[in-house]
């Protein structure tokens, strides 16, 4: 075996491997997983007779991307290179950071609270947080 094919079955393997990473095992039948594994092997089968050097190369090249895309994906790149700049605190977020606060915890020990005057802190707007 050249370098090329020794470097060509690396590269099938990894990226075999690496589909295999987005299996789902609730769903099999309908896991991303499945595609991708089935559609590297139709692809390399298709192109295992080929001998021309310069479309090897090329088809190295191409694997080669798809697989850096899919350690990107696994490493979550693209969220550390695009950040969600956008803060959405939902309403049930904020109304427990104001009962849990410190201040209002305090309250609560000091005059032993039930839980309709938690309830009351929670969902009163003039409450400080």
């Amino acid at each position: 075996m050249n370098s090329a094919s020794i470097k060509t079955i690396h590269m099938y393997r990894n990226l075999i491997r690496a589909s295999k990473l987005f299996l789902n095992e609730s769903r099999k039948d309908r896991c991303i997983s499945n595609h991708f594994k089935t559609s590297i092997q139709q692809k390399y089968r298709e192109n295992k007779n080929i001998k021309d050097n310069k479309k090897i190369i090329d088809l190295n090249i191409n694997a080669d991307k798809v697989y850096s895309n899919f350690r990107d994906l696994l490493e979550n790149k693209n969220l550390l290179k695009y950040p969600c700049s956008i803060n959405i605190v939902p309403d049930y977020v904020e109304k427990s950071n104001i009962l849990l606060s410190t201040k209002n915890q305090s309250k609560m020990k000091s005059k032993k609270w039930g839980l309709i005057d938690r309830l009351k802190v929670i969902f009163t707007k003039d409450q400080e947080k």
